[in-house]
């Protein structure tokens, strides 16, 4: 079996219906989902505050344990066009990043024999002051 996560990013496009949002995704959206084929687990999550980049104001993190995880988004993809197609999906929804992760099996990977790597940290890695 497979794991992996779906990380999808998202907006509400219109303030005065973010509550409607918010309720419309839980109570409808995560449920109408959860038939996807391979998921275990839908968690929604607001953002707080960022170091850097412009981030969407939610997540959802759908995680999968499953053979395949390509059949599994053709079957979330499914549902997301049948919740269209009824008229379950909410007109305020803005999509702003759509990324599929496979969990990295540790027993792949042979361990380092030695590890040498520079003391000092990378300009890359930003220390947040929170």
């Amino acid at each position: 079996m497979k794991k992996g996560i779906f990380i999808v990013m998202v907006n509400c496009t219109d303030p005065s219906r973010e509550e409607e949002f918010n309720r419309w995704y839980t109570h409808t959206h995560l449920p109408d989902l959860s038939r996807t084929r391979g998921m275990v687990k839908a968690r929604r999550f607001k953002h707080i505050r960022s170091e850097r980049g412009e981030p969407s104001k939610y997540v959802t993190i759908y995680e999968f344990e499953t053979e395949n995880l390509d059949d599994s988004m053709k079957d979330f993809m499914k549902y997301v066009d049948e919740a269209h197609a009824t008229g379950r999906h909410i007109d305020c929804l803005d999509v702003k990043g759509l990324h599929l992760y496979e969990e990295i099996d540790p027993k792949s990977l042979k361990p380092l024999a030695k590890v040498n790597y520079p003391k000092k940290r990378s300009d890359s890695l930003p220390t947040p002051e929170w």
